[in-house]
């Protein structure tokens, strides 16, 4: 059995046409069912069989039939999917882009996707629909779905330009038309599809925008020929400033940051110049307790905490009592960089006493650091350079420890 593709591309290029015939044959395959989606009634099927049954009747070969299957959007992307999987070295002629095609998917944030895999029994990660799934450390996009799309299943394919496309089966077999576009700045934007492929056309269509063209082919990647897929969606970004951020700062992945851990980290704070001296001065110094937590928002890994500062050798003593923020991102396996800072009150005291008359009071007191953290296990530390309008630039330490909570 094989899968038949227009050899002459009558639309943008081969690689979106080829995969605008994927989405018009896997709707023709598939038909929507309402009640295991859990709603009432029936589902518009505007593709069917019969639309494709000569081209059908020359993939089966020597068999007289085609299995075809009644499901969810996720069963449509499943079925996508593996016709890339099992005809790779085709889609690869047509503009595919190495072995970069995943499923997608969004759960209840239309903000952020998915990228995964079908596993077997031996290496999956989850169970979803029935079927085993793959995911990975950086699985997770920071990009808007189509029509604000959640709980729902397409594809992400990449052409060899390095424009990521999107495809999506159901809403294909439901709307009447091919449902696709490509990822652009954090979102996803449909497309004008090829009349060829649609049952209907409605006006609006004609107001979408065509698909980019075809640009120059992008150099290999340093996983192009592996066959290890945690490693080549590390090559999969959105766009080419997604594909630098993510090879950049990719999101730390700490265990202790789970549900079942409880972490925390206490921290110190002292003036530049105590590097220098034999002792430190413990009249300018800054104590925190800080806690590492997984931001839902999937930007990483961040750090909220309370920090106390004071100045005892200032004409009037300073006090600030903070509010901490930092966002963290991995460089490495056990290395991250983080960047954030604090605001809070400050209060100037007279150092003959608290006397209300000689108070100086400057209320805003703020703080701006960045550093690194460096973890073992659940052992972490952190380094950090910053400035405050306490005592000035200064250098941190801090130590911290994540317990497990059951």
């Amino acid at each position: 059995m094989s899968t038949l593709f227009f050899t002459v591309p009558t639309f943008a290029d081969s690689f979106t046409d080829a995969i605008q015939d994927l989405a018009y044959r896997t709707a023709c395959i598939g038909k929507y069912n309402m009640k295991e989606a859990g709603y009432t009634g029936a589902a518009k099927n505007y593709y069917t069989e019969e639309l494709i049954d000569s081209r059908l009747a020359k993939e089966s070969g020597n068999m007289t039939r085609t299995s075809t299957f009644f499901g969810v959007c996720f069963d449509y992307a499943q079925f996508a999917f593996i016709d890339i999987q099992q005809y790779k070295s085709r889609y690869n002629k047509h503009g595919m882009y190495e072995s970069q095609f995943w499923l997608a998917v969004v759960h209840d944030n239309p903000n952020q996707i998915e990228l995964m895999s079908i596993g077997t029994k031996n290496d999956y990660s989850r169970v979803q629909n029935g079927v085993y799934i793959k995911t990975y450390d950086t699985s997770l996009r920071n990009v808007k779905t189509h029509n604000g799309a959640t709980n729902h299943a397409w594809l992400w394919i990449e052409r060899a330009d390095g424009v990521w496309f999107w495809i999506d089966p159901t809403w294909t077999d439901t709307e009447g038309y091919v449902f696709y576009g490509y990822v652009k700045n954090g979102q996803e934007i449909q497309c004008k599809p090829d009349k060829k492929y649609c049952k209907i056309y409605p006006s609006y269509l004609n107001n979408l925008p065509s698909p980019p063209p075809m640009g120059s082919r992008i150099a290999p990647s340093k996983t192009a020929n592996s066959t290890n897929r945690q490693e080549t969606i590390n090559d999969a970004g959105t766009d080419w400033l997604g594909k630098i951020i993510e090879k950049t700062f990719n999101d730390v992945d700490y265990s202790y940051m789970s549900h079942d851990w409880v972490a925390f980290m206490i921290s110190a704070d002292v003036p530049f110049n105590s590097l220098t001296e034999k002792d430190v001065d413990l009249n300018k110094l800054g104590l925190a307790l800080e806690f590492p937590i997984l931001m839902d928002s999937g930007i990483g890994t961040g750090i909220v905490g309370f920090e106390y500062l004071h100045n005892l050798e200032c004409k009037n003593n300073i006090h600030a009592f903070l509010v901490e923020l930092d966002f963290a991102r991995r460089l490495f396996s056990n290395i991250a960089w983080f960047l954030g800072g604090g605001i809070g009150l400050r209060f100037d005291f007279a150092s003959e006493g608290w006397v209300q008359e000689d108070w100086k009071t400057s209320w805003i007191g703020l703080k701006a650091n960045t550093g690194f953290i460096v973890n073992f296990s659940s052992l972490f530390t952190k380094i950090e350079v910053s400035y405050n309008n306490v005592y000035g630039f200064s250098v941190g330490v801090g130590i911290g420890l994540g317990i497990q909570n059951r």
